[in-house]
């Protein structure tokens, strides 16, 4: 957004989070390269939490014996999540601009999806830990963020259906209904990153155990390679990643 308003591409207010980086003008570079690349490490980062925490939440209904239904949307919400996750790539790398359809598809996946996988969360972490300091952040984060949708996707259309029919612009009689629209997009983002957040503690009491290669022939290694010290080694010694 910083680099975007320095370079004169958009209005220093609220623009839509798309605008960011990809203006009505020809000049797209450099804001759209950076805004691109951090959403994709976001939204792997968004999908290595969602898997930790189906691991997580895996271990936890077996550990309760809980029932079939619940570990079914445990489940579901592992792959919901990640299609959320690709969502954001997609709303990334597809200007709205250039590939308008894309992006809208995207920005669906991103925050529709999203609000799902947050309330499927919340709906495990009610039943199974009553009411919590977490469980009720989930809640209170989950209502907000469904608001806030709601909210971005009323006063959005109704902001296009008055521009493209000519009664006014961001600018002048749409000003505020624009302002609604672009804000509540900015807060339905935050809300679903912040949720992630909600995940802290039950995080710190697992452990993650990194992947490990075993080496299943010890004779085909030693003829490729050459160690300068001398000394065996075993054929069953793990090599950590």
């Amino acid at each position: 957004y910083g680099i975007a308003v320095a370079h004169g591409h958009v209005e220093p207010d609220f623009p839509y989070i798309s605008m960011c980086h990809s203006s009505h003008s020809a000049i797209k570079a450099p804001e759209r390269c950076v805004f691109a690349q951090f959403v994709n490490i976001g939204a792997f980062m968004m999908a290595a939490n969602v898997y930790i925490r189906y691991k997580q939440m895996t271990e936890v209904l077996n550990l309760l014996s809980a029932t079939k239904g619940d570990k079914r949307v445990n489940k579901l919400s592992l792959g919901i999540g990640f299609v959320s996750a690709f969502g954001l790539t997609v709303v990334a790398n597809f200007q709205t601009v250039d590939m308008r359809a894309a992006h809208y598809t995207g920005a669906t996946l991103a925050f529709a999806l999203g609000s799902v996988y947050c309330w499927m969360q919340t709906s495990l972490s009610i039943r199974h830990t009553r009411w919590t300091c977490v469980a009720i952040s989930q809640l209170v984060n989950s209502i907000a963020l469904t608001v806030c949708l709601i909210v971005f996707a009323v006063s959005k259309t109704v902001y296009k259906l008055y521009e493209n029919t000519g009664h006014g612009t961001k600018f002048d009689a749409l000003r505020a209904v624009y302002l609604i629209s672009t804000v509540s997009e900015w807060l339905t983002a935050a809300s679903i990153v912040t949720f992630v957040l909600t995940f802290y503690r039950d995080f710190s009491n697992v452990w993650l155990k990194s992947p490990s290669v075993r080496i299943i022939n010890h004779d085909a290694v030693l003829k490729v390679f050459r160690s300068p010290v001398s000394g065996a080694v075993r054929q069953n010694d793990p090599v950590n990643l």
